[in-house]
């Protein structure tokens, strides 16, 4: 049986020339030809990995990317979520968005909207809610058959604040010393605003699993944090189990112990055997080198889960570029994150 692959694929800023990225400045836009070669970098790129689903971040000319993906061969794409652009200048964009593109056909796709299940139990604001929404797909994939896909992006690294605050004043004892404070709460509010998009993520792969708990879920994004960052483990829910709430796992029912992984999503990267000494970096960028990509799979998809649909039997990083001696821009600061499933042969899949 074949395998399929899924990919997890940040573009950076694609944008069509004429359109700037943040603020209307001649350097914050692709000249034509230097939007030709990001192009031709791309199409490249999805050829040489090899992808059946690939989920797009960083997307601005919507268009423009569907009309790419059809020419690499995926007849099927999804996008409901509209770039953000400044209110008084409709070719500045403040935010980008997500996209699927698929070989094989997509049932459904929608746009999670809101996190609000998670603002009663927690400390956020009533008005707190996805940086970019999520897009959920499900595709009719060979083997395995219906399967879920989400893109996500979160809420981008970095404590930026407004510059206003800082600049309007003149004693730079103060000047400085505001400065710090305002950095230390716009860090604040980055990090707990990532926790949120994680958790509430988790929550709707819950109501995935809730009808079908070996159901195979793919989570493919930029969540812009490390492996063993806690955003990370709000998501997958990986940390060890010391009890549940007084009982030791060794007491909990046998008929209920398998309940300790249906309800856990794992990082694709842990699941097949590596010949990796060290795990290889995803984003890189300003002498910066991190691991930001990922695929996420639930337990449908676990290799030691004798109810699975398929499992994860290879996790590759398609990072080449960060060698090429070129602005980032041209190709990206991230590297594309594939995971390769084999559906479970033993079996037929049911409708």
């Amino acid at each position: 049986m074949s395998t399929l692959r899924l990919a997890s694929f940040n573009l950076y800023n694609y944008a069509v020339p004429g359109i700037f990225w943040r603020e209307r400045d001649g350097g914050l836009t692709y000249q034509v030809d230097h939007w030709s070669k990001k192009r031709s970098w791309i199409a490249e790129t999805l050829t040489a990995i090899g992808a059946d689903i690939v989920a797009f971040q960083e997307v601005v000319s919507i268009e423009d990317l569907r009309s790419l993906a059809a020419k690499e061969g995926f007849a099927h794409f999804a996008c409901v979520t509209e770039p953000r652009f400044l209110k008084d200048d409709a070719d500045v964009f403040v935010n980008s968005t997500v996209a699927i593109a698929s070989r094989h056909p997509i049932l459904s796709a929608q746009e999670i909207k809101t996190f609000d299940r998670i603002i009663d139990q927690t400390l956020l604001d009533r008005a707190a809610t996805y940086s970019r929404r999520p897009l959920r797909c499900v595709i009719d994939c060979p083997g395995l058959g219906p399967t879920i896909v989400y893109a996500a992006h979160f809420k981008s690294q970095g404590a930026f604040f407004n510059d206003e605050i800082v600049d309007v004043i003149d004693d730079w004892d103060t000047k400085i010393d505001t400065f710090f404070v305002e950095r230390m709460y716009a860090g604040i509010d980055q990090v707990s605003k990532r926790a949120a998009e994680a958790g509430a993520l988790y929550l709707q792969v819950r109501d995935d699993l809730r009808a079908d708990t070996e159901a195979p879920v793919v989570i493919l994004g930029d969540l812009n944090e490390g492996p063993r960052s806690h955003t990370l483990s709000i998501l997958t829910q990986a940390d060890p189990i010391y009890a549940i709430g007084s009982i030791l796992p060794a007491d909990v029912p046998d008929a209920h112990r398998f309940r300790r992984y249906t309800h856990r999503l794992y990082d694709a990267y842990a699941l097949p055997p590596h010949a990796e000494l060290e795990r290889p970096v995803t984003y890189h960028s300003n002498k910066r080198a991190s691991i930001l990509d990922y695929a996420i799979v639930s337990n449908g998809l676990h290799p030691a889960n004798p109810r699975r649909r398929g499992a994860v039997v290879r996790h590759e990083v398609f990072d080449a570029h960060f060698d090429i001696d070129e602005p980032r821009r041209l190709t990206s600061d991230h590297a594309p994150v594939i995971a390769t499933i084999e559906p479970r042969s033993d079996e037929p899949v049911q409708p």
